[in-house]
């Protein structure tokens, strides 16, 4: 597994060197014709980063994008919170807790550390791995900047247009199953095609600096479909596509299937009526963006039983047109979506023209 040996490059940032580092290694690897894409994109650098607490220093990681600089007491000048049981629900706590005058924030959690993008950089936000007590001083200096980087593309099969396979290789702290795994169920998913042609993309700046800059960049004219992987982990998916797919969802083992979610890279490609799946699992959110996303014991067989059954849905969509595809989107609406936040979620845009009821997912 590749995804074992990236692994030891440490945290890959988006836009930064080793995210390129990764783009080269698997350029290297794979023998196919290869197209560097560029992707305009920001890294986040980290000048200076220190926690004390009670005059001792300890282990801890950054919010991105957050910086500043605050000494004072937990409960006072600093709130502390519990990391909550999702974490998208953390812009809640810092919002709460700029209501309430906080100069700093900490969560907290046994063991783990995590880096989860604050809705801005007011004040510094850092995770640390135990409850903290007593008096807390923070030194951030962070920034982005600008950068170029690229998504890394290969034709396995030239066609008059594409079944597409990506997924993005930046990721937070250890990263393993997000998303450095979904590197290896590309690799491992290759399989012949027929009618339309083939290609792999590695996407540069999935997590940052907003949800999926590199993937929006991706030029889409030619693609037919797109499979993305992105946060698997064993042992089943959720399988998150336009409705046109729902009928392949059966060859993957399942926790549910769901309408398209909008934080990854196939959403770019729903936006311009490509149909278009990721498979990830929420039953990561345990270990999601933190220090303690390492490899799994079920990884091996679970990295088999994925490839198997994308082979099998490669096979599937080789035998459909577009027209084929268009036909069964229409059994649930127009191929347009809006985003539902609240939720995190899409559901099917409403028309003037839309005919007939409007489905929900399975």
């Amino acid at each position: 597994m590749i995804s074992l040996d990236l692994l030891k490059l440490g945290e890959a940032i988006h836009g930064s060197e080793k995210e390129k580092e990764i783009l080269s290694i698997l350029e290297k690897r794979l023998k196919s014709y290869s197209k560097r894409i560029e992707a305009k994109t920001k890294e986040w650098v980290i000048n200076n980063f220190s926690v004390k607490l009670n005059g001792k220093e300890v282990t801890s990681t950054l919010a991105p994008y957050t910086k500043g600089y605050v000494k004072g007491k937990v409960g006072r000048e600093i709130l502390e919170f519990p990391f909550p049981d999702h974490p998208f629900k953390v812009k809640d706590f810092y919002s709460y807790a700029l209501s309430q005058g906080a100069e700093g924030i900490i969560f907290y959690e046994e063991g783990k550390t995590r880096r989860i993008i604050m809705p801005d950089v007011k004040i510094p936000v850092i995770f640390l791995p135990f409850k903290p007590e007593g008096y807390v001083e923070i030194e951030a200096e962070s920034f982005l900047r600008d950068s170029t980087s690229y998504n890394l593309e290969f034709t396995i099969k030239e066609g008059d247009d594409y079944i597409l396979l990506g997924a993005h290789v930046d990721h937070w702290l250890s990263g393993f199953h997000d998303n450095l795994f979904s590197i290896d169920v590309v690799l491992n998913s290759l399989a012949e095609v027929k009618n339309h042609g083939l290609k792999v993309v590695f996407f540069s700046s999935e997590e940052g600096p907003k949800c999926c800059t590199g993937s929006l960049q991706y030029p889409k004219g030619d693609v037919f479909t797109a499979i993305i992987f992105d946060a698997l982990y064993p042992s089943r998916v959720v399988y998150s596509s336009t409705p046109d797919l729902w009928d392949f969802a059966g060859l993957f083992p399942l926790k549910r299937i769901e309408m398209p979610t909008p934080f990854s890279d196939h959403f770019s490609f729903i936006q311009k009526d490509i149909p278009s799946l990721v498979l990830y699992n929420d039953d990561l959110i345990p270990y999601y963006h933190s220090d303690k996303d390492l490899p799994n014991p079920g990884d091996e067989k679970f990295l088999t039983k994925i490839s198997e059954s994308v082979k099998l849905l490669l096979h599937e969509l080789d035998k459909l047109s577009m027209k084929d595809l268009n036909e069964r989107m229409s059994k649930f609406g127009e191929r347009k979506f809006v985003v539902d936040y609240v939720n995190l979620t899409t559901s099917f845009a409403i028309s003037s023209n839309s005919l007939g009821p409007r489905l929900k997912s399975p």
